[in-house]
């Protein structure tokens, strides 16, 4: 359904963030974008949606398509209404609004009255909690309420694609394990993801595939169910060693090893 090709993202027209990625997401399941900050995920996920132009940012080589059309240089509201749409980083809620406020404007390029009720109905029945606080205003809701909210709003433009970008992003553990299993119930009614994620263990745990990203490009490009066997992805996504323990980012910069995939 969305295949992006040779992308090269460059913002303020000297600094490049994506070099060369290609990548593809199917009509139905979870993909999942890995790596650490700076990798460039999020930098992908704008150029999917058309969010760029409002960082500075530009594609400046080759393509995005969706449904085989191409959405390269379309305006983010377009994309939108083509069946895309992206929970940003951060939530960016309208936090002085209601939840049901908050709802209704992510329903603003829908022009089908029926369909928007049904899409209301679906995120009323995936997160019952925002039923309880339709009129409370999103600013006082909890991170994890914020987070749901985040993601509601987003399917309330029915899309046939969802873009998440950290989704975990700040939350509890219990909390994480939670959003991860709506992420599971998402993809299951036939709303295909592509998420991007610090949290490797919980976006491997519901993705059937997965690309892992360093400065920009793509260096693994595997099943979910193999990257979660790759000791490198284990070592440096994971936390893990081969005593089964954790250990932190600057113990790990000490004894990582040479690495399997080449730049």
């Amino acid at each position: 359904m969305l295949v992006v090709r040779e992308l090269e993202v460059t913002y303020q027209g000297v600094i490049k963030a994506v070099r060369g990625v290609t990548l593809e997401a199917p009509e139905r399941g979870v993909v999942a974008l890995l790596g650490a900050n700076g990798a460039g995920k999020t930098s992908i996920l704008r150029a999917i949606s058309g969010l760029l132009g409002t960082q500075g940012g530009r594609i400046t080589h080759g393509s995005v398509e969706f449904d085989g059309q191409p959405i390269t240089s379309l305006e983010a509201t377009r994309i939108v209404r083509m069946g895309i749409a992206q929970v940003l980083e951060g939530r960016r809620l309208f936090g002085s609004l209601s939840v049901d406020e908050n709802l209704r404007a992510g329903a603003f390029a829908s022009r089908d009255a029926a369909a928007t009720r049904r899409s209301y109905d679906r995120v009323m029945e995936l997160f019952p909690i925002l039923r309880e606080r339709r009129r409370s205003a999103a600013g006082y809701l909890s991170g994890g309420e914020q987070q749901m909210l985040a993601i509601g709003r987003a399917l309330m433009a029915n899309p046939r694609l969802l873009l998440l970008d950290e989704p975990s992003l700040g939350l509890a553990p219990v909390m994480v394990q939670q959003i991860g299993n709506i992420i599971g119930e998402i993809s299951a009614s036939g709303t295909a993801v592509l998420l991007v994620e610090q949290n490797a263990q919980m976006a491997l745990a519901h993705a059937t595939h997965g690309y892992v990203l360093e400065t920009g490009q793509v260096v693994l490009d595997q099943s979910a169910a193999e990257l979660l066997r790759d000791e490198s992805v284990r070592t440096f996504y994971l936390g893990l060693h081969e005593e089964g323990g954790r250990a932190d980012f600057a113990t790990l910069r000490q004894r990582r090893p040479e690495r399997r995939w080449a730049l």
